[in-house]
């Protein structure tokens, strides 16, 4: 259900953006409560995908034409969905999306509850690094940038179906050293493997709970769904995943 009769004359233009473009934008300046933003209106009525938001960039105007490209990206037959990774979106940098939270709805998205005559729609929100490709809850992200972005993510959000406590193999690069995860397996038994690729040395092998490796490499969240028998691989932290069944 979507709102169909204006008031004013904003609530025009909102309506005839979403019928000749798809949708509108609203830009929201940044204040003492918190800096600016953009979210988009209409996307999940026109294209059947989750509305968009993005916070902290320095002008409105660009964070409007990162969301109208992220638009024509959808438009064009591309998805997007909590926790995935996308290097197209900002030059050099990759972004991920987030599955806002509906409680912050009310709080920040009120012409799309208008629009939407209430919550019942999703939207994601596009988080981007620091210039070390970290993002607000990595534990070295910039800590200078915090207030600049706040993660509007749903906090109890849990991608896999194993539990957080679950025991899984990882490498002591990978947990003392900060190395990149390179190699994921989904072992024929269930175990996890979460590898950097450098050693096969079983004197470096570590154990930890798969919580652990989520909070601090958040995008092996994009490869919950990797069947047992299966392994991802990348050649660079900047790649896509790419999977194959394991020999």
């Amino acid at each position: 259900m979507v709102r169909t009769t204006p008031d004013d004359e904003f609530d025009h233009k909102v309506l005839a953006d979403v019928a000749n473009h798809g949708w509108h934008l609203v830009a929201i300046a940044d204040d003492e409560n918190g800096p600016a933003y953009v979210f988009s209106v209409g996307m999940f009525h026109t294209l059947n995908h989750p509305e968009i938001c993005i916070f902290g960039l320095s002008d409105t105007k660009v964070m409007g034409q990162i969301i109208n490209s992220i638009g024509d990206m959808i438009r064009s037959g591309q998805s997007f969905e909590d926790w995935q990774k996308n290097n197209d979106i900002l030059e050099d940098y990759s972004c991920m999306f987030r599955q806002v939270a509906p409680s912050m709805y009310r709080e920040y998205f009120g012409y799309a509850r208008w629009f939407h005559e209430g919550d019942n729609f999703p939207m994601l929100q596009c988080v981007w690094p620091d210039k070390s490709n970290s993002y607000p809850w990595d534990s070295d992200f910039d800590s200078g940038m915090i207030q600049s972005q706040p993660v509007l993510a749903t906090k109890s959000a849990w991608p896999f179906a194993e539990a957080k406590n679950l025991g899984v193999f990882t490498t002591k690069l990978v947990l003392e050293e900060a190395f990149p995860i390179m190699l994921v397996t989904h072992d024929d038994d269930g175990d996890w493997q979460f590898l950097c690729g450098t050693t096969n040395d079983s004197r470096d092998a570590r154990v930890v709970c798969l919580s652990a490796i989520v909070n601090t490499h958040p995008n092996v969240s994009e490869l919950a769904d990797l069947p047992m028998g299966w392994k991802a691989f990348r050649n660079s932290p900047d790649d896509s995943w790419q999977r194959a069944k394991q020999d």
